[in-house]
């Protein structure tokens, strides 16, 4: 008689649980463990073993690996006697991102408001550089005080009802835009309305504060750079209306805490009559989405080969 004990533990990023883990019984009395990824962004899964008697694996223990969106399959367990019992339980963890991302901190991303409208820009972060850092020397190597940061966040001063635009190509990860309280000019730390979209160099894009029911997109949903996403949300804070955008990406270490694992980008960011850069503290900048910046991720087109025509055959 053969006798499987469980034990799952998901400490995941959100409430519901996005990776589903299973076991199946083979043919050959062995069992086929698999996981589902209910996101639309990779994640990191660990899964090991609190018992393990009388089974091998076909796959390096514990599992540590990357699971795609849907269906993946992680590893097989065979007994090692037939005719004796088989006993195991495990437990596992999640969270978003890639094991090794390579993310492009150069990217130029569009300032995600309407081209030719203009609004001010306020740094939120904890790490606030010198002017220094605001435009290094030409030709010199990466600053990394200036590229990355451990919070950091655009803000952009505007009016209620806005349209928000995405800044770069991408698919939307996560949606929220139930909650009202900012609309009504509630403080509601860690209830804001937000879409982040996940990029394609496993960087995330974090746009809000939206307003109520405002989103114009919808998870799963591919993105264009510089297509309209949502509206701005009313008063927040006393401060009046603003867009908030930030960009980030997911390490290995902190697994079970959030926002420790989450490492900031100091975006690169176009503006009218300034191109690429940072933006600097309370300046007003002008949005344009020139095609060099919409097109950047999109493929140049196949070249068509020019064959000679052929005579009609007679």
């Amino acid at each position: 008689m053969i006798f499987s004990g469980l034990f799952l533990s998901s400490l995941g990023l959100f409430s519901q649980r996005m990776i589903e883990i299973k076991y199946e019984a083979d043919a050959k009395g062995g069992y086929v463990f698999s996981c589902f990824n209910y996101g639309w962004c990779h994640y990191i899964l660990d899964l090991g073993f609190t018992s393990f008697q009388n089974v091998k694996s076909d796959q390096p223990l514990p599992f540590h690996g990357e699971v795609k969106p849907g269906y993946n399959r992680l590893f097989n367990l065979t007994p090692l006697d037939a005719a004796a019992p088989v006993r195991f339980s495990y437990n596992s963890r999640y969270q978003k991102g890639c094991m090794h991302p390579v993310v492009n901190r150069g990217f130029t991303y569009l300032l995600p408001i309407s081209p030719g409208k203009q609004a001010q820009f306020y740094e939120m972060s904890p790490d606030k550089l010198p002017d220094t850092a605001f435009r290094p020397p030409a030709k010199a190597p990466p600053d990394k005080n200036a590229d990355s940061a451990s919070w950091y966040v655009v803000r952009l001063k505007m009016k209620p009802g806005d349209t928000i635009y995405a800044a770069r190509k991408g698919i939307v990860n996560e949606l929220q835009d139930q909650n009202g309280a900012n609309d009504a000019g509630q403080t509601s730390i860690g209830t804001e309305n937000f879409i982040e979209i996940v990029q394609s160099d496993c960087s995330f894009a974090r746009y809000g504060i939206l307003k109520k029911n405002s989103a114009l997109v919808k998870p799963g949903q591919t993105v264009k750079a510089g297509q309209p996403i949502g509206l701005v949300g009313g008063d927040s804070y006393g401060r009046g209306s603003d867009l908030r955008f930030s960009v980030y990406y997911y390490q290995e270490e902190n697994t079970a805490a959030e926002t420790g694992s989450r490492h900031y980008i100091i975006t690169h960011i176009w503006t009218k009559n300034n191109g690429s850069g940072r933006l600097r503290q309370g300046v007003f900048y002008i949005s344009e989405f020139p095609k060099a910046v919409l097109n950047q991720e999109t493929p140049p087109p196949a070249s068509k080969k020019q064959g000679k025509s052929k005579k009609p055959a007679h």
